[in-house]
């Protein structure tokens, strides 16, 4: 009977030594040393019939061009294909930038992507070192309560730093109606031999863009979970899977104070102005809510698995097409990357280049249906991060998703709603067949 192998490991990546430029707001420009959690780089190494899978989590805000060359050039040495290789950005906001196209976000320090190439590398020829084991999967489902959409219809008048006066808009701002998943998903990874915890899987939609004070390294919500979830279960691999979160993020609701007149009416002009805005939070708000969702997610592993099962048969298969296919004008010299990975017809992985709508959940599971009874987990961030993917339904509504983010990742030009939707279908597609295909050719 065929089998699922891993090898697993994680590294510590935080630059200690000097002041780095951090990514993800381009009016934070000072260096920063300031460290308020770790954070780190996982890797699982799934080895079955004739397939291999090495996924890496980087607690960044991206990996990028740079960072992913130079990541798979030293992998293709230890024997590595390109398209074994799944690289996964948790996008927090409290890294440092690594990608050059995105220098408005935080320009790269050109030292720590050496160095950030280096250490991958050993990791991975450490856990190459490792004796395989064969590994059980147990999946824990259950809701959390802790994010919100963020594109909300404004019928007022307002003047956005990026698209100027608008009669109506598409605010930046809090839409408790709009579509959101607050399905969380935990893969607990076991040796069969012992039944001990290896490695951790966990997957939400939702932005960590929740740490304060933004002006430090954090691993923003996903250290707090891996922190909480190590105290129960050891010093293991806790890699986070962000979701299609392109328009959602931290619903977090401050504690009750008294409002000066003054801000009350500052407040008050800024909605007049810019539509409805997210409240001012404070590192106790950040504290109260990221501690609820560690609790939260780690009795949800707690609880009886979904699914328990031995995996035996793996998938990988990867496709890409080029930006213009659905963006016309100038963008980066990047392609739209789709990868899968799949176990059985159990679980599946489904991974894109890009910070994907929420809603493109649903429009690849209406055109790609998963088989009865998998669990599908959709997770954006891939390796070379080309920007923010709205829907044919957002294009022509706009707001930040669709314009307003251009300038800060290299684009100026419009996304083609007819095309969109079919090209990026067919690119998952064409990654879905791949897996197929080379199973096919591993049987």
């Amino acid at each position: 009977m065929s089998k699922i192998l891993a090898r697993v490991g994680h590294r510590d990546i935080t630059p200690r030594d000097r002041p780095v430029r951090l990514a993800g707001y381009p009016s934070r420009t000072a260096l920063c040393a300031d460290i308020l959690d770790p954070i780190e780089v996982g890797a699982i190494l799934f080895e079955g019939p004739g397939r291999r899978a090495l996924l890496l989590s980087f607690d960044l805000l991206q990996v990028g061009s740079e960072l992913q060359n130079l990541v798979v050039s030293k992998l293709e040495k230890r024997g590595f294909g390109r398209d074994e290789i799944v690289l996964q950005a948790t996008h927090t906001h409290g890294a440092p930038a690594t990608d050059k196209a995105c220098a408005a976000l935080g320009v790269p320090d050109e030292r720590y992507v050496a160095e950030l190439g280096d250490a991958v590398d050993e990791l991975v020829g450490q856990v190459q070192r490792q004796e395989p084991a064969e590994v059980s999967f147990e999946i824990f489902e259950g809701q959390l309560r802790h994010a919100i959409n963020r594109r909300r219809y404004w019928p007022f008048p307002t003047i956005g730093r990026m698209h100027g006066f608008n009669l109506t808009s598409i605010a930046f701002s809090p839409n408790p109606k709009g579509p959101k998943n607050e399905l969380a998903t935990v893969l607990l990874m076991r040796d069969v031999r012992d039944d001990r915890p290896i490695a951790l899987l966990w997957h939400y939609t939702c932005h960590p863009t929740a740490v304060i004070p933004t002006d430090a390294i954090s691993a923003d919500f996903p250290g707090k979970v891996r922190e909480r979830l190590r105290q129960r279960l050891g010093s293991i691999p806790c890699l986070f899977l962000t979701g299609f979160c392109g328009n959602i993020r931290p619903h977090i609701v401050p504690a009750p104070r008294a409002i000066p007149l003054r801000e009350h009416f500052q407040r008050l002009v800024r909605i007049v102005f810019f539509g409805n805005l997210f409240p001012s939070l404070s590192v106790d708000d950040w504290r109260r809510w990221s501690d609820s969702l560690a609790s939260e997610l780690d009795e949800i592993a707690q609880r009886p698995a979904a699914r328990k099962f031995n995996p035996q048969q793996l998938r990988v298969g990867s496709a890409s097409i080029p930006l213009d296919n659905f963006f016309h004008g100038k963008a980066p010299p990047k392609p739209l990357c789709a990868q899968v990975l799949g176990f059985d017809d159990a679980l599946e992985i489904v991974g894109l280049s890009a910070e994907p709508s929420v809603e493109w959940e649903t429009e690849i599971g209406k055109a790609m249906p998963k088989p009865p009874g998998c669990i599908r987990l959709y997770a954006g961030y891939l390796g070379s991060l080309c920007g923010y993917l709205p829907t044919a339904a957002q294009v022509p509504e706009g707001g930040y998703e669709v314009e307003g983010f251009q300038s800060l990742f290299g684009f100026s030009g419009h996304f083609d709603a007819g095309q969109i939707g079919p090209a990026v279908l067919s690119c998952v597609q064409s990654a879905f067949e791949a897996a197929r295909d080379g199973l096919r050719r591993a049987s």
